[in-house]
């Protein structure tokens, strides 16, 4: 376990975060941006951030939570830079459905074909055609396995919202996946 004591050198720690963090950050990085040589760039710019932000942490909060949050802030700053996106898809208030919030499905749960997915191939092109919205949130939920309340935490939404937004994700990644196969 990395301690991060005030009192630590911010240089003796950062390799051991690097080590730590870097492959779920990278993770979340190219399942948002689909290109490995970008994604391993912002991962870099990523922890450089983090090294530069280090003094600010405060211990008494969730270190992945933070680092998400800066992990999340630098992707959508590369994309917006791009404009490859529809940014008030991040933004956009919960537009709840109740019929289908209280829907419930017999068949394969989406969270067991992301499990499951032989080819992952298939699985980056569905996730490419995703909404920015959803797709954040299945690459923070099953990529990096934070829980709903963490992605809430760094997304600075309601869990409510964001429980809602995953089981939405969960069922167009289906759909998605039904239609590819």
């Amino acid at each position: 376990m990395v301690s991060l004591d005030k009192n630590d050198n911010q240089e003796d720690i950062l390799p051991d975060l690097v080590t730590k963090h870097s492959k779920s950050v990278y993770r979340f990085v190219f399942g948002m941006v689909s290109d490995e040589s970008v994604a391993e760039d912002l991962t870099q710019d990523i922890f450089v951030k983090v090294w530069k932000k280090l003094k600010s942490y405060n211990p008494k909060y969730s270190f992945n939570t933070w680092l998400f949050t800066i992990a999340r802030n630098t992707t959508i700053d590369y994309l917006r830079k791009r404009k490859d996106l529809v940014f008030s898809d991040f933004d956009r208030p919960d537009d709840s459905n109740m019929i289908l919030d209280t829907l419930t499905d017999e068949t394969v749960l989406a969270d067991e074909v992301f499990a499951h997915a032989q080819d992952l191939h298939k699985l980056r092109a569905v996730l490419g055609k995703m909404p920015a919205l959803y797709k954040e949130i299945l690459v923070l939920r099953y990529s990096d396995d934070l829980s709903l309340e963490e992605i809430a935490t760094i997304l600075k939404r309601p869990i409510e919202t964001v429980k809602s937004q995953h089981r939405r994700g969960l069922l167009h990644l289906k759909e998605l996946f039904t239609r590819i196969n």
